[in-house]
């Protein structure tokens, strides 16, 4: 890879804009990115500071008007291609759409019938959620007046639409289980 999932996010903030660390944590969440990539707090600090290793972006010590002195950061050239390499070899790559939920209902045919319902119905609502939790981010996005705001929507957007299918495949997965062949039971 070009860049590590975490350098694009990084990258691709500090291209819009210079920013210190908390204030480029803040800019993620108030995107509602979470909703499409998930970073840790401590791997943001951690690549800032290999990308400044790095050359890809430079820092400067800053004093904190209201606070401890901060550094911001900026990308620099070699920064900016790396971002660009990291989001070309990223936007063709086909890969699953992978889930912790969808990983558990690949073996539905090792529960009961009963916990096999149960686990869908879990799921179903956990989407649910998910769909309006989507709707919360909207509210956050659409208050953001940074130049990924359009973006942030048209994510927001691509999650809904995948929690809405995600909902019609429960729909006949559920009544598909009376037909799925029972394994060994685990419980």
């Amino acid at each position: 890879m070009a860049a590590s999932k975490v350098e694009v996010v990084v990258l691709g903030l500090l291209a819009e804009e210079p920013l210190y660390g908390y204030d480029l944590l803040e800019r993620f969440r108030a995107r509602s990115m979470g909703f499409w990539v998930e970073i840790g707090k401590a791997s943001v600090y951690q690549v800032l500071r290999r990308l400044e290793r790095d050359s890809a972006i430079s820092g400067r010590s800053q004093e904190g008007s209201a606070g401890p002195d901060r550094r911001v950061y900026r990308i620099t050239k070699s920064g900016r291609e790396r971002l660009h390499a990291g989001l070309a070899e990223r936007v063709a790559s086909l890969e699953p759409y992978e889930t912790a939920g969808g990983l558990a209902l690949g073996f539905a045919h090792l529960l009961s019938a009963v916990d096999a319902r149960k686990a869908v119905d879990a799921r179903e609502t956990a989407v649910r959620d998910l769909l309006d939790a989507v709707g919360t981010e909207r509210i956050r996005v659409a208050a953001d007046g940074g130049a990924g705001r359009a973006v942030s929507s048209a994510m927001l957007d691509r999650q809904e639409a995948l929690g809405r299918a995600e909902l019609a495949w429960i729909e006949a997965f559920r009544g598909s289980l009376s037909r799925i062949r029972r394994g060994p039971s685990i419980g």
